[in-house]
């Protein structure tokens, strides 16, 4: 497993490679606000400022996201496995060009501090990149390092977890910070801002709560890349992530499907495949 002080070096020498050779006009990592200790994410496009790059226990932020807002320019990013997933959906629908982008992926991704997503994720190393940071880690050692897994709504009867959920989505202020840190979100209206038809009330009550949280999964049904920064970016600390990992599990033990692993893969819901493990309805 890599060490956040060696990913951090080897990350501010191939930033400061690329701005040098002027290959991008800006590095899209993570650093240490400029008024607090805080870590965030920050755009370099000075020489001077590389050394503000870090990589820490901390950076629990999906930094995908900001290329929707770089889409002309030539920039470079750090990506943590799961946001080199990302990458690689945005790459699949057409959103950016890959000849804009210089990714620098993390090997042997040590985790992030208090991401509940990183007990169980099993892709340590970035599926695309154009440098890598960190040791590599193998197919052993990530499975070693989750053989102890176990997610423990899946232990709960039906009413046990309409009562988990009931407890967890009842302290919802519905902020959206869960949506506006997810790489999925990206849609120019959100159903939640839509008044023909009105999908979900404006009110914080349960079942508005309920609605918003079980629609927006919905959405992401074969999308997400079960990264956890939803849930790390909730100020209420919900477990906003539970209900878009259940769907993560049921499309790898139903169709053998993982979102993100290839530029060129197709989202779950938009090819068929009549080997597909799913029981058709006219099935006896």
């Amino acid at each position: 497993m890599s060490s956040y002080e060696k990913v951090t070096d080897e990350i501010r020498s191939i930033a400061e490679k690329l701005l040098k050779e002027e290959e991008v006009e800006k590095i899209i990592g993570f650093g240490k606000g400029l008024f607090s200790d805080e870590v965030t994410p920050i755009f370099v496009s000075r020489l001077k400022d590389v050394d503000r790059l870090i990589f820490s226990p901390q950076a629990s932020m999906s930094l995908a996201k900001y290329l929707l807002n770089y889409k002309e320019q030539k920039v470079a990013i750090v990506a943590k496995p799961c946001d080199s997933r990302a990458i690689a959906s945005y790459l699949s629908e057409d959103m950016i060009k890959r000849e804009n982008v210089k990714i620098i992926g993390i090997n042997g991704c040590p985790g992030i501090e208090d991401n509940s997503a990183c007990q169980e994720c099993d892709i340590r190393n970035p599926v695309i990149a154009d440098y890598t940071v960190g040791e590599e880690m193998s197919e052993e050692e990530i499975q070693a390092e989750i053989e102890d897994f176990e997610d423990e709504i899946e232990k709960m009867s039906p009413a046990e977890r309409m009562e988990y959920f009931r407890k967890e989505f009842e302290r919802c202020t519905r902020c959206y910070a869960c949506r506006e840190a997810c790489y999925v979100c990206y849609c120019e209206q959100c159903f939640t801002e839509s008044n023909q038809p009105d999908w979900v009330g404006e009110s914080v009550k349960l079942n508005d709560n309920f609605t918003y949280h079980l629609m927006r999964s919905m959405h992401m049904a074969g999308r997400c890349v079960n990264c956890g920064a939803c849930e790390m970016a909730c100020p209420e600390g919900i477990d906003v992530r539970a209900l878009a990992a259940k769907m993560v599990r049921a499309a790898d033990e139903i169709f053998d499907y993982k979102a993100g692993l290839d530029p060129e893969q197709k989202t779950l819901l938009s090819e068929y495949d009549v080997n597909d493990r799913e029981k058709g309805f006219m099935d006896e």
